[in-house]
């Protein structure tokens, strides 16, 4: 069923089989949110998440909260991101990552127009500046980019967010797959 494709203890092993398609789940919105949220925090980037500094009385500020990071602007500006994994399913099974896909996790999939609502909802309350995106491998690396090309491309044009995006590409992409390519000076990758 797996193939390998590294040898040694880390090795990444990917599944040729894996036919999983983005459909509505049995979770609710804020349910999905909750676990792509925390499944992002172990993507490592120059952000906050994943810090357990927890409010207390009479001080200011929370860093407990998954799903909104930090990161600086070109400008040195602190921005908050929404911080989020299109998916948590995978079709490696990387034994470093906490997604691999023997890892038992509640596993949870946006569509493309979910990512955008969320954005948009939590800019419009000035939750956040910007989207960090990021996912798991959905059947393979250029249908799960498609996928994210797709919610940029919507966030731009459809939704006319201006915002910060912040994108993870996915590895072992076919070099020459860049769709949309309008889009890309205004995403950072």
């Amino acid at each position: 069923m797996f193939e390998k494709t590294l040898e040694n203890k880390n090795a990444c092993l990917y599944n040729k089989t894996m036919n999983i398609e983005i459909k509505n789940s049995n979770y609710t919105t804020q349910e999905k949110l909750q676990i792509l949220a925390d499944a992002a925090k172990y993507d490592v980037a120059c952000t906050s998440s994943g810090s357990s500094r927890r409010g207390k009385k009479g001080e200011l500020g929370n860093a407990e909260a998954c799903g909104i990071c930090h990161s600086f602007a070109a400008d040195g500006r602190c921005i908050s991101l929404l911080k989020i994994l299109m998916t948590n399913h995978c079709a490696y099974d990387c034994k470093y990552c906490i997604n691999r896909a023997s890892n038992d996790v509640k596993r949870a999939t946006f569509t493309p127009e979910e990512i955008c609502e969320l954005t948009i909802e939590f800019y419009k309350r000035n939750y956040i500046e910007g989207l960090f995106l990021s996912s798991g491998v959905l059947k393979n690396p250029t249908y799960t980019m498609e996928k994210m090309c797709e919610t940029l491309l919507l966030l731009r044009t459809k939704y006319h967010f201006n915002g910060y995006i912040h994108v993870k590409t996915i590895r072992e992409l076919r070099m020459n797959f860049l769709p949309q390519r309008d889009i890309w000076p205004t995403v950072s990758v």
